[in-house]
């Protein structure tokens, strides 16, 4: 039986944004271990990461850790057209809001997405397949179809996580290399 993604987006959302700010805190600690653990990470110098809404689980800490451990860190900035621009951050980088409420690293784009060695791929549900529910704009699933040969990684707690995909996927559905799911 296949849900309604629109569906599954909202709880998902309610479920994420129920959470208090000390389990926030243990999430993202997780995350960040979980993450650098990996061999996808150990082995990237170059790394596409997100800069976490409010209710997301929070990549901050992990930025932090990109940097410290010299690795190159892009954010991304939404494009017209579904695209989203990379852009390499440093502690000099500023920041806008786009009109979506979402902050941005402003400068200039890295042209080539092939060019990264790992993209973290946001979500709101996932399948042990790799295949994901985003948040609805299919600007990831465009990237990744551009992305070839770039590995791909994704992170959700367990509560967002089943063995098979219990909606409809796309055929423009792109599905991630690894899912690494937080239990605690």
């Amino acid at each position: 039986m296949t849900v309604d993604k629109n569906m599954l987006r909202q709880q998902a959302r309610a479920h994420l944004m129920a959470r208090t700010a000390a389990e926030q805190a243990i999430a993202m600690q997780a995350l960040t271990k979980a993450v650098t653990e990996t061999i996808l990470w150990q082995k990237s110098q170059s790394v596409a990461l997100t800069l976490a809404q409010s209710f997301e689980l929070q990549t901050s800490l992990l930025i932090q850790t990109a940097l410290l451990q010299g690795k190159t860190v892009y954010l991304p900035r939404m494009m017209p057209v579904r695209e989203l621009a990379f852009v390499a951050i440093n502690s000099e980088t500023t920041y806008h809001r786009h009109a979506s409420g979402i902050l941005e690293p402003e400068g200039p784009a890295l042209m080539d997405v092939t060019q990264l060695d790992l993209i973290l791929v946001p979500g709101l549900r996932f399948a042990a397949n790799g295949h994901r529910i985003g948040f609805g704009g299919g600007y990831y699933d465009c990237l990744l179809n551009k992305a070839t040969g770039v590995a791909t990684l994704s992170v959700t707690l367990v509560d967002h996580w089943v063995a098979e995909p219990d909606w409809l996927v796309a055929p423009t559905d792109q599905p991630v290399d690894q899912v690494l799911v937080l239990a605690f």
